[in-house]
Order: C-alpha cells, then structure tokens, then sequence
C-alpha cells in the first residue's frame, strides 16, 4: 500500500449459498430455498477515502456498521437475507478520481 495513495474501504456481504438457514436446537439448519436476492448495499467505511499511511497507521473496523433484512429501508443499512452470508471485504479499491469523492 502507498503511504501517499488514496483508498476506500468496503465492504459487502454475498450469500454463500442458496439456501434460507434457522437456527434449531443450538445450530443453523437449512429451511429451504433462499429469497430472491436483495438489492446490493455496501457499505463504505466513514473514513473512506484516506491515504494508505492513514490505513497502515490505524488499522479498520466495522462497529458502526448497521444491517437488515428490510429490503424497504431508508437509514442506509445493509440489506441481506436470512440465509449463512460470507462477508467480502474489498479491501483497499484505490481511488483513481479521488476528487469524485469530495
């Protein structure tokens, strides 16, 4: 990572199958099929965009990430269904335009 670069920090959360899980009798099971898939929401970390050295210095987390599984929701959380999801953290996309984020 270049000290002096620009990067954006996102994350985003994609199903890891296709099926609807619940948990019974202390693990998750499956139930079924899965919903359709919702509209996609990631999320932007709020110190996005910020140089590589800030990145390198402080490190990241996600605390203040919000999600839900209303797909009608207007506080800018992030959508998913009730299904097992692996969380992809796109590390780092650089920002080439740094000026269309200001």
């Amino acid at each position: 990572m270049d000290k002096r670069s620009k990067y954006i920090l996102l994350m985003d959360i994609v199903p890891a199958d296709e099926c609807r899980y619940k948990f019974h009798n202390s693990r998750w099971m499956v139930a079924g099929k899965a919903d359709p898939e919702m509209p996609k929401r990631m999320y932007i970390h709020p110190d996005s965009p910020a140089t590589g050295e800030h990145w390198m210095a402080k490190g990241a987390n996600f605390h203040k990430l919000k999600l839900t599984n209303n797909i009608s929701d207007k506080h800018g959380f992030v959508s998913f269904s009730f299904v097992l999801c692996r969380l992809v953290a796109q590390l780092f996309a650089k920002c080439f335009e740094f000026l269309q984020f200001q």
